[in-house]
C-alpha cells in the first residue's frame, strides 16, 4: 500500500467502498512529516534525523485520506483498510 494505490474499506454504515489513497496525516505533533512505503508508516525522527517506522501503539494516531466516487473524501484509520 502506497500513496496513489486503490484501496478498499468499509464506510461508517458498513458499505464496502474503494478509493485512491491520496494522503496520510496524524494528530500527533511529533508525526508532522509522515511517509508511507509498502504499507509501512514512517515518521521523521527529530532526534535521529531519519525516517523510522511508526510504533504499533501509535498507529491509531495516523489517518488516511481516500478519494472515492465523485471525488468524495473519506478519512479512515489504517486498521480499516481491507486489502494490503
Amino acid at each position: 500500500m502506497n500513496i496513489g494505490d486503490t484501496i478498499e474499506y468499509n464506510d461508517y454504515y458498513g458499505t464496502r467502498k474503494s478509493g485512491v489513497l491520496s494522503a496520510i496525516g496524524s494528530d500527533k505533533d511529533s508525526y508532522d512529516d509522515l511517509m508511507l512505503e509498502n504499507g509501512v508508516f514512517f515518521y521523521k525522527s527529530k532526534k535521529l534525523n531519519k525516517y523510522v517506522p511508526v510504533k504499533d501503539k501509535s498507529i491509531d494516531s495516523i489517518y488516511i485520506a481516500v478519494v472515492g466516487f465523485r471525488d468524495v473524501m473519506d478519512y479512515i484509520l489504517p486498521t480499516e483498510v481491507l486489502n494490503d
